[in-house]
C-alpha cells in the first residue's frame, strides 16, 4: 500500500466545509444509481460524511440516500442532458444548462473550503471555475471519449490554468486513462491546442472506490454456476463478444437496461435476447445484487472502462474479475483500468486479449477453478485496500496540494515573455 496513506483522516480539520458536485448532466433515479459518474460522487459524499466532515452533495434528480449524514441540494429534477431533450435539444447542448444549475449553489460553493466537481463536462471545467475565486477543487474526469472531446477539455484546461483563479487539480481515475489521452495525442498530426494525457491531468486517484459491506465467509464462498456480465445493451459494452460461450458447468448471464438514446431501433437487444446465454434486465439493486453476489466470475467486457465498479463490487463477495484488454497503441501492451488497480491491490484476476475469442473463453473457464481460499483472499485484499480511510486521505492530499501542471504552465509563459521581449 502507498505510504502516504494513513489509518485516519488527520491531514485536514472536521470542520472544513467539502461540497461534492456531481456531473449534473444525468438524472438521479430514486435508489439507482446507474452512471459512474453517480456512484463515484454519491461515494464522496457518503466518504467525508462518514468520517465527520461537513458535506454537501450537489446533484439532479432524486436522491433518497438517508443513511449518511450529508445536505443535500437538488438543483433540478432532471440532468441537464434530460432537461436539453425536455426543452427540444439535443443532449449534447447540455452546457447551457449545468451553468445555470452552478449559478443557483453560488453561496454553497463560495462557502466551501474543498470543491470536489465529477464531470466530464467541459461546461463544468468552465462554468464552475468562472463561479468561484480562490478555491481548492478537484475535478475528476472520468471518460477520455475521442479527439473532439480531448481538444476542447485541452482547451477548458489551458482557461483554468491562465486564469489562477483557483487552486484547481485536474484527476482521473487511473493511470490507463492518462494513457487514453496519450495515445490519442501521439496518433494526431497537427497538435495544435491539444494537450497530451501528461499535461492535461495532474494525477489519478489511487483509492477510487471504498465500501460499508463486510461479506461473510459463507457469503464469499457460496456461488452459483453462472458469470455476470453488467452493462447497457448497447454495441459499446460488447455484450456480443461472449455470445458464442458455451459451458455446461456455466452460463453467462447479462444484467442491464435497453437504452435507446445508443440503440433507437434496438437492433442490438433483439440480438442480445436471442444470441446471449441468458439475460435479465431492469432488476430491483436488491436483485441485481443477489444475482452478482452468487456468480463464480464476473465479466468486463468493455476494454475501454475507466474504472470497473462492478468488478470492486463483486469482488468484496469473492467473485472473480475476467477482464478483456486491448492495447492502446500498435505494439504497446495490452491495457486495462480494472486491471492497474487490481494488481496494485494485490487481487486475483483474469484477463484476456479482447480480439482472441479462444482466450477470452478460455480464461473464463480458467476463473472458475479458483478455490474458496482465494474468494476469501479476493475479498480480503479489496476491503484491506480500498477503505474509507485512504478514500478520502487521498482527496484531500490533492485538494492541499499545488496544480504541478498550473506552474509548469506559469513558468512556460514567462519564458515566453522573457524570450520576446529579449
Amino acid at each position: 500500500m502507498n505510504s502516504r496513506f494513513y489509518e485516519t483522516a488527520e491531514i485536514t480539520s472536521m470542520n472544513n466545509k467539502i461540497t461534492i458536485i456531481d456531473n449534473l448532466t444525468e438524472t438521479f433515479n430514486g435508489p439507482i444509481v446507474r452512471s459512474g459518474l453517480q456512484k463515484s460522487s454519491k461515494l464522496d459524499a457518503r466518504a467525508f460524511s462518514k468520517l465527520g466532515f461537513d458535506t454537501t452533495y450537489i446533484f439532479c434528480g432524486n436522491n433518497e440516500d438517508s443513511f449518511y449524514d450529508y445536505k443535500k441540494i437538488r438543483v433540478d429534477e432532471f440532468g441537464a442532458k434530460d432537461r436539453a431533450v425536455r426543452e427540444g435539444k439535443s443532449p449534447r447542448q447540455s452546457a447551457v444548462y449545468v451553468k445555470q444549475y452552478l449559478k443557483r449553489v453560488q453561496k454553497e460553493l463560495s462557502e466551501s473550503d474543498y470543491i470536489i466537481a465529477h464531470c466530464h463536462s467541459i461546461g463544468m471545467i468552465t462554468g464552475l471555475n468562472n463561479l468561484v475565486k480562490d478555491k481548492n477543487i478537484l475535478f475528476i474526469i472520468h471518460d477520455i471519449i475521442d479527439y473532439v472531446w480531448c481538444l476542447g477539455f485541452s482547451g477548458a484546461l489551458n482557461n483554468l490554468r491562465i486564469s489562477k483563479r483557483n487552486n484547481a487539480k485536474v484527476l482521473t481515475n487511473s493511470r490507463y486513462s492518462i494513457d487514453r489521452q496519450n495515445a490519442i495525442f501521439n496518433r494526431i498530426e497537427d497538435k495544435e491546442g491539444l494537450l497530451s494525457g501528461d499535461l492535461a491531468f495532474d494525477g489519478y486517484i489511487d483509492h477510487f472506490v471504498w465500501t460499508d459491506m463486510i461479506p461473510t465467509s459463507e457469503e464469499i464462498v457460496s456461488c452459483g454456476k453462472t458469470s455476470a456480465v453488467i452493462g447497457r445493451y448497447e454495441s459499446s459494452k460488447y455484450h456480443h463478444k461472449l455470445y458464442k460461450y458455451r459451458n455446461p458447468e456455466n452460463v453467462i448471464v447479462h444484467y442491464g437496461i435497453r437504452d435507446p438514446r445508443r440503440d433507437p431501433d434496438l437492433k442490438y437487444y433483439n440480438k442480445l435476447i436471442s444470441s446471449a446465454n441468458a439475460y435479465q434486465e431492469n432488476l430491483s439493486d436488491e436483485d441485481l445484487w443477489s444475482a452478482l453476489k452468487s456468480s463464480q466470475s464476473i465479466i468486463l467486457p468493455c476494454f475501454h472502462e475507466g474504472f470497473g465498479f462492478t468488478a470492486f463490487e463483486a469482488g468484496i463477495y469473492g467473485v472473480v474479475p475476467v477482464i478483456l484488454t486491448k492495447p492502446l497503441e500498435k505494439s504497446k501492451p495490452h491495457q486495462h483500468a480494472t486491471v492497474e488497480y487490481l494488481t496494485r491491490s494485490e487481487v486475483k484476476h483474469f484477463s484476456a486479449d479482447f480480439g482472441d475469442e479462444d482466450e477470452i473463453f478460455r480464461q473464463i473457464n480458467e476463473s472458475l477453478n479458483v478455490t474458496s481460499e482465494d474468494r476469501i483472499e479476493v475479498s480480503k485484499n479489496l476491503l484491506k485496500y480500498f477503505t474509507v480511510e485512504n478514500y478520502v486521505n487521498d482527496r484531500l492530499e490533492w485538494l492541499n496540494s499545488d496544480s504541478l501542471h498550473a506552474q509548469q504552465m506559469d513558468e512556460q509563459i514567462h519564458s515566453t515573455l522573457d524570450d520576446f521581449f529579449a
